[in-house]
Formats: structure tokens, sequence, C-alpha cells
């Protein structure tokens, strides 16, 4: 009778170690890199108006001069996939599109933990560090 007693004891106390350590110290646990995105604003002398949300964080609406840059960062959690999506807008064209998500193409296509995004008057380019080349992946809409 006290084996079973402590063996559902130990039962307990593992689910609540368990419930807390994903809820509170999983950072400590799982200490993922952080993660980098970059715009480039590339337009032919043109603002770049953008909006860029996940769903948790929304960075606002911003406008980068010509030949501007502007960066965030952040640590994904490895519970849910961690997804940035961000809408841009110059004259009358507009783009809308994940600029990170934690699915692992995403990753393969930056190089690494930076995701750098170029606009510009034909698309939005990703440069891949590894490969040190930018890649059309999305047109602008009209």
């Amino acid at each position: 009778m006290n084996q079973m007693i402590i063996a559902q004891f130990y039962c307990i106390v593992f689910i609540l170690l368990l419930a807390f350590g994903l809820s509170t110290s999983s950072k400590l646990i799982f200490n993922l890199p952080r993660r980098h995105v970059r715009i480039v604003n590339h337009l032919n002398n043109k603002l770049l108006t953008y909006h860029c949300k996940s769903g948790d964080d929304d960075l606002g609406v911003r406008t980068l001069k010509p030949n501007g840059e502007w960066e965030f960062s952040f640590r994904p959690t490895f519970y849910a996939v961690t997804e940035f999506y961000c809408y841009f807008f110059y004259e009358n064209f507009h783009a809308a599109f994940d600029v990170y998500k934690d699915d692992g193409k995403l990753n393969v296509q930056c190089g690494g933990v930076h995701c750098i995004w170029t606009a510009q008057d034909d698309g939005f380019y990703l440069y891949n560090l590894k490969k040190d080349q930018n890649v059309k992946m999305h047109d602008w809409t009209k």
C-alpha cells in the first residue's frame, strides 16, 4: 500500500514539474538561438511602407526611406510554430507574405538565423547567407 502511494506521489510530482517546465522555464531548458529578420528598401527612390506582426506581437506600421534598412529579432518558442507576416506597400503596389516561419523551409532558404528581405521594383528577394545570393521570392501585386 505504501509503495502505491509513493508511486502515485512521484507521478503527480513528475506531471507538475513537466507542466511547470513547459510554461515557465522552457527558455532555460531549450535556449533556442535568436532569429533576425531584416527589411531592405532597394526601390528606385521610393518609400516602402510595411506592417509586420505575429500571433503575439504587432510591430506597427513603418516606412523605410530609399536604401534604408530595418531589422527585428526574436527567440522562437519550441512548443509552437513562430511566424511573422508582413504587408508591404508602395505607390499602387502591394505584397503580403511570411517573412519568417519556423517550419524549416524558410531557415534553409535564408541560410541561417538571419532572413534578409530586399524590396526591389520587380518584387521581393531573399538573401541566402550560405550561398551568398539573392533569390526572387515574391512579385508585387497591383
